[in-house]
């Protein structure tokens, strides 16, 4: 039984935000949980929207499994001619982004007013 302390949790909503589709991700994003992430990712990323970005404004911490779910979002979104986009980044997060330099592979925005 796990410890109410040490539990993982993370939360997604997803709202429009102009021509955008903007996933609102709260928590920690890792090997536990990616797969409510991807579920929802590969739901918006199907073509039917011109814009996705991910706010991660509320994301303390990812590991490499939350790493590889925003790169196939971004690989989907490319194959059908998309946008996709990372907002609002913790610094912690940022950081593991240019460890791989995956910084300069995402487009990245500080606030939502550079949306509109």
């Amino acid at each position: 039984m796990k410890n109410a302390d040490t539990e993982v949790y993370m939360e997604i909503e997803v709202k429009d935000l102009g021509e955008h589709k903007v996933i609102e991700v709260s928590g920690e994003i890792d090997l536990y949980n990616v797969s409510e992430l991807k579920k929802v990712l590969f739901s918006v990323t199907d073509g039917s929207n011109p814009s996705v970005v991910v706010d991660m404004k509320n994301v303390n911490y990812m590991d490499s499994s939350g790493i590889g779910a925003l790169v196939a979002g971004q690989k989907k979104m490319k194959a059908h001619n998309g946008k996709f986009s990372l907002l609002n980044i913790h610094e912690d997060v940022l950081n593991i982004l240019k460890l791989a330099t995956l910084d300069k592979f995402f487009k990245i925005y500080e606030g939502e007013d550079e949306l509109i």
